[in-house]
């Protein structure tokens, strides 16, 4: 018996490393695949009955993809906008004659062509990468082909999922609905007070760029949306610039105007949405978050400023369910 044991738990773990082998390049879209499909279940249980669960799981598929694909459209236009905008010689770059003037006279060393090559060197440095820019690309096509298709069956099939995962976990029914509960609890306190919160912070934010005149106004917004959701950092870099750029413009009056509006409104709107969606006692210390995001990050990619809070939230959950069933305090 024990042999046979023994030989269970050999076999198991094998298939369980392989598994995470395979799993592992499109590990990121599969964790984002399981966030979203979390947030969307209440919407699909809502929907099924009425429309069926096929049905209703394809819409909100659909739904995702038109909410996704303006702001990363908004994105991507940008970047290529600033790519096709990068010069190709030094002759190119603003006020470099005069600089180059200024540099020769000082220095007395002729600068002529050494800051052409220096640009041409990066160029080609560039075009060297576009292989590896179009592998990832297609990597990168693939894993949002296999998140849409994840999230569709998780969508549909979610609830059939949880009641296989509780037949073959070796807890007591009691305990697993219990950490099943704590589970979603700390999950949605987590992003309730840090994706919610991030996102709302991020549109305020953006209002003032637009208000002001920024220029790329919606791409910094989308991009304060996301620095939000890191603690200490937040959106202030992205209005410092702001400030910075309109003094360097000659708008200082403008500048001190959105000083004050990060200040005082995007101040404001942070604390009064964080004091009135956060459950206190669900959610994390700062500095867990804080390291929730960088380590995840690290780790995972961009889908470890979601996906790392939330770990360290099961954990936490997890720990207090044990303790408490288990009586190990």
């Amino acid at each position: 018996m024990k042999a046979r044991t023994a030989f269970a738990a050999i076999l198991v773990g094998v298939l369980a490393v392989l598994s995470l082998l395979v799993v592992r390049p499109f590990l990121d879209y599969l964790l984002a695949a399981m966030l979203l499909a979390f947030v969307l279940t209440p919407a699909q249980r809502r929907l099924a009955p009425e429309i069926g669960s096929k049905v209703s799981a394809f819409a909100l598929v659909g739904l995702t993809v038109l909410l996704f694909v303006g702001p990363i459209g908004l994105l991507l236009r940008v970047a290529l906008e600033s790519l096709n905008d990068l010069p190709t010689s030094a002759s190119e770059l603003p006020t470099f004659e005069s600089v180059e003037r200024v540099a020769e006279r000082t220095l007395g060393v002729q600068l002529s062509g050494q800051f052409d090559r220096l640009v041409e060197g990066v160029t080609g440095i560039v075009a060297q990468q576009s292989s590896g820019i179009a592998s990832a690309s297609v990597h990168a096509f693939l894993g949002v082909l296999l998140l849409l298709f994840l999230l569709y069956y998780l969508l549909e099939d979610g609830d059939t999922l949880v009641r296989w995962t509780k037949s073959v976990t070796p807890l007591p029914r009691a305990v697993q609905d219990e950490l099943y509960a704590e589970a979603e609890d700390a999950t949605w306190a987590v992003l309730k007070g840090h994706v919610f919160v991030a996102t709302v912070q991020g549109f305020v934010s953006g209002l003032g760029l637009f208000a002001l005149g920024i220029p790329d106004a919606a791409f910094w917004t989308v991009v304060m949306m996301f620095l939000a959701m890191v603690p200490i950092v937040g959106v202030a870099p992205v209005l410092g610039g702001g400030v910075i750029y309109l003094a360097v413009n000659g708008r200082f009056l403008e500048g001190a105007l959105l000083f004050v509006y990060g200040m005082t409104v995007v101040a404001i709107t942070d604390d009064y949405l964080r004091a009135l969606v956060i459950d206190k006692e669900s959610s994390l210390h700062s500095g867990v978050v804080l390291m929730g995001v960088f380590g995840a990050a690290y780790f995972l990619g961009a889908i470890g400023i979601f996906v790392g809070p939330i770990i360290l939230a099961l954990f936490k959950a997890t720990i207090e369910v044990f303790t408490e069933y288990y009586d190990l305090g």
